[in-house]
């Protein structure tokens, strides 16, 4: 018998980690199963992504539209039959394979602060140096292979990618930032510039990982996922 609907209030919640509850709850409702989200906007792009990351498992409807709030009703439904994509988390997936390199860029700042606040400012050069080489690959790859792949896959070119392209200037603009407290061997100024970047990266990426890689797993099936994988390991293993 369904239970009554769990009430999730997204407003109290930072952005950057509200896709990513909303689809643990929806993971642990049974079958027939609903909850409610409120939220201080529309929260059309969450039902959009739920077309691609769980197709035919979710049907939503709007219990209240504005101004102040807006409750919408999703109701956990039979998976859809559509052709399996490689799950996730998997190695040859957008998901899994992107998502590990963000993890490999990430463990390389504290150490980057840690040589500087120590004084070693050659080797921390040397490794905030590895650390943008590979994050201007991974951009790359991103704005070169996958952004146009998922935009013919999906017809949505103004979509989520328009906004990680705005991003990813906003992420080399800090980058920047560190780079020039590092020339100066500023380690006050390059906490706080790592410490910046830090915090774009952490909201920049929960993004991509919870919505744009797995919706690019949905879209793009077959050999064409495979190629793509493959593609964006070309362009972020390249040799610098």
């Amino acid at each position: 018998m369904p239970q009554q609907p769990r009430v999730i209030d997204l407003r109290a919640l930072p952005p950057q980690v509200r896709h990513g509850l909303v689809f643990q709850c929806f993971d642990a409702l049974p079958t027939g199963d609903s909850m409610v989200i409120v939220n201080d906007h529309d929260p059309m792009p969450l039902l959009q992504q739920f077309r691609f990351v769980r197709p035919g498992e979710a049907q939503h409807e709007y219990l209240e539209q504005g101004p102040a709030a807006w409750q919408v009703r999703i109701e956990r439904k039979a998976p859809g039959r559509q052709a399996a994509a490689p799950a996730g988390g998997a190695p040859d997936s957008v998901t899994g394979y992107l998502e590990a390199d963000h993890r490999r860029l990430d463990a390389i700042l504290p150490e980057v602060e840690r040589l500087a606040a120590a004084g070693e400012y050659r080797d921390a050069a040397r490794r905030f140096a590895e650390f943008t080489s590979g994050l201007d690959r991974h951009i790359d790859a991103e704005e070169q292979v996958l952004f146009p792949t998922f935009e013919d896959a999906t017809g949505m070119a103004s979509g989520p990618t328009q906004v990680m392209r705005m991003e990813h200037v906003q992420i080399r603009e800090r980058m920047r930032e560190a780079a020039g407290s590092l020339d100066r061997e500023d380690a006050g100024g390059l906490a706080a510039a790592v410490g910046g970047l830090t915090q774009v990266l952490s909201v920049h990426n929960m993004k991509e990982e919870h919505m744009l890689y797995p919706m690019s797993d949905r879209a793009v099936q077959g050999e064409a996922h495979r190629q793509l994988v493959q593609r964006l390991r070309a362009v972020t293993e390249a040799t610098p």
